[in-house]
């Protein structure tokens, strides 16, 4: 929340370098009224929910107003102080997958600060952060506010229906300036599910036809970070192919608003043993992990040992044993317990 900027947005990079502290161009994904939500509901803390919601609530309200393309959201970067902005590579890092090559086509837009793709995993994401925060709204209550993003969240759950792919069997992100939709696939594609966008029938399509499909995301080592049979997989390197902990986590969120039992304990139980695996041969937990190979230190990949967010491998167990409270439970179920 101290990297929030005075445009309204939390700062994609906040570090301590003088030269170039905080990238004022570009935002971190939509994220943190979704983990607030889960925040409050292991520790029931109100205080915690009326000191970060002023700011959550800009958050919010600053997407749509710089990063809406047609009706949906898009990735971008707006001219800044910063050092490095207002480009492709700036709008691709505001994403967290820098070189994803589900960005490599589409073109940036400089006089509308976007790239040219409505993005399937950040609108979901916007609209889980809009339902969490307007529950948030509820507990504190700011009874306008919480109508205000409801509204807002249906506004945008409508809209994504124009990105289902009927033959294809999923949310597929479009190219602005083309019209063409992309099947360059990543674990993002299933961020509808955290926003329980799909029907259970479409849930079941996208499960069965892509998530358990050896060819595109099951194996031995999940998820990859680009679908298997893409061109791109080979290399692993960063966000082509290489298991990113956090892509594992936010999908599991989105398995756990379905009835795929399957789906659910595969993700949690291999997340657990590449986590376990790394652990028992190196001591350590990576940044990310090979697709190919199940490890941190592969040569193929650039990975971080004792990288924080690698600890979300181990987390989905914890989760998937009922030891942590069930991500999908209302604000209201978990107190009622």
């Amino acid at each position: 929340m101290r990297s929030m900027t005075p445009e309204g947005f939390i700062a994609n990079v906040d570090q301590a370098n003088p030269s170039d502290p905080m990238s004022l161009d570009r935002s971190q994904p939509p994220v943190g009224s979704i983990m607030l939500k889960e925040l409050y509901k292991r520790y029931h803390e109100r205080w915690l929910l009326k000191a970060s919601f002023d700011d959550l609530l800009a958050w919010n309200r600053w997407w749509p107003k710089h990063r809406l393309n047609g009706e949906l959201l898009c990735y971008g970067s707006d001219p800044a102080a910063n050092s490095y902005n207002h480009n492709k590579q700036a709008a691709m890092w505001e994403s967290g997958m820098d070189d994803s090559p589900m960005y490599q086509e589409a073109p940036f837009n400089p006089q509308k600060d976007i790239l040219e793709v409505q993005d399937v995993g950040l609108t979901a994401l916007y609209i889980a952060d809009s339902k969490a925060l307007a529950e948030i709204a509820d507990v504190i209550g700011r009874t306008e506010e919480a109508s205000e993003l409801r509204a807002r969240g249906d506004t945008f759950s409508k809209a994504m229906e124009s990105l289902w792919d009927e033959s294809f069997g999923l949310y597929l992100n479009r190219r602005t300036d083309t019209g063409e939709v992309s099947k360059r696939i990543s674990p993002t594609n299933f961020y509808p599910l955290i926003a329980k966008l799909p029907s259970p029938e479409r849930a079941r399509i996208m499960i069965e036809n892509h998530f358990l499909n050896p060819s595109e995301f099951d194996g031995d080592y999940i998820l990859p970070s680009i679908a298997r049979n893409d061109p791109a997989f080979q290399q692993q390197a960063y966000w082509n192919g290489a298991v990113w902990p956090p892509l594992n986590f936010l999908v599991y969120l989105g398995l756990r608003n379905y009835d795929v039992p399957e789906a659910r304990r595969e993700l949690a139980s291999k997340s657990r043993q590449v986590f376990d695996g790394e652990w028992k041969r190196k001591g350590f937990f990576s940044e990310n992990y090979s697709a190919i190979t199940g490890t941190g230190d592969d040569p193929r990949l650039t990975s971080t040992s004792d990288y924080s967010w690698g600890a979300l491998m181990g987390l989905l167990s914890f989760i998937e044993s009922r030891e942590m409270p069930a991500p999908e439970a209302s604000i209201n179920d978990s107190l009622a317990r």
